[in-house]
């Protein structure tokens, strides 16, 4: 029987925004949840190609990136769901005639449009990621692309764009400027789902508990599904009823923090 451990990145491993890095704690943490026999998972809204280096050398067990839209077990990809090409067209028509800068994210590069609408806006999202000679523009052939981040211009750009494309995505609407949007259906949940069934089923290995840790809106459905959801002390306050536990700030070492009041360590 295995525990299996799933970490929001931004504002649970690390935090861009205070520039704070992946703790000496919460890497051994990691290290020795493992060496004990568990899995420990990467779930992020991030897609694959968004992911930082300082996060891949952790050397997790698995990744679900992309808001559940990608998911691979030790290097073996489970799923992968691409925006088809009429919607990724739609998508472009749309963002352009709005003039707003998007950010089209898939497994191996981020995609960007042609033109930048606004200097300040455009480099303040691709600062949200270290792309590290993974950006590309709209006319590379294929486009293999997960979902959709941005940020917004303004209020009517950002309502218009919503609507228009409500159909055919899923829109995560953050109190911040950020917005993503996803292929109807997709989570943190339904990555953790595919996941626990395939090893369940095909690998034979039995789950005994799991445990999640995130901050974020888009922990939401993770956080619920996790036999303990664990919420960063820097959380947003509209996730913390759907927790078992509120632990310290990322800053603060929350996650050791967590692993020991459990008596995981």
């Amino acid at each position: 029987m295995k525990k299996i451990f799933y970490f929001d990145i931004d504002g649970t491993l690390f935090d861009i925004y205070r520039n704070y890095s992946v703790s000496e704690k919460t890497r051994n943490s990691i290290a020795k949840i493992q060496k004990n026999g568990n899995l420990a998972v990467i779930n992020t809204g991030r897609s694959l190609a968004c992911i930082p280096q300082e996060i891949l050398d952790l050397n997790f067990d698995g990744i679900i990136a992309g808001c559940g839209t990608y998911v691979e077990i030790k290097d073996q990809i489970l799923h992968n769901q691409l925006l088809d090409e009429e919607l990724i067209n739609r998508i472009i028509e749309i963002f352009s005639r709005e003039e707003t800068d998007l950010l089209m994210e898939g497994p191996n590069y981020i995609y960007t449009l042609d033109t930048i609408f606004d200097q300040d806006i455009a480099r303040r999202a691709l600062n949200l990621f270290n792309l590290a000679g993974r950006r590309r523009n709209i006319h590379e052939i294929p486009l293999h692309i997960n979902k959709i981040s941005y940020l917004i211009k303004d209020p009517q750009s950002d309502q218009s764009i919503i609507q228009t494309l409500q159909d055919e995505l899923d829109f995560i609407i953050y109190p911040s400027e950020l917005r993503e949007g996803l292929p109807p259906g997709s989570s943190k949940k339904t990555g953790m789902v595919l996941l626990e069934q395939w090893l369940q089923n095909k690998a034979k290995i039995t789950i005994d508990e799991t445990y999640a840790f995130g901050d974020s809106l888009n922990d939401k459905e993770m956080l619920e599904h996790a036999t303990y959801g664990i919420a960063m002390g820097n959380a947003d306050p509209n996730i913390l009823h759907l927790t078992d536990f509120i632990t310290l700030d990322v800053i603060d070492d929350g996650i050791e923090h967590a692993l020991l009041h459990f008596n995981l360590l």
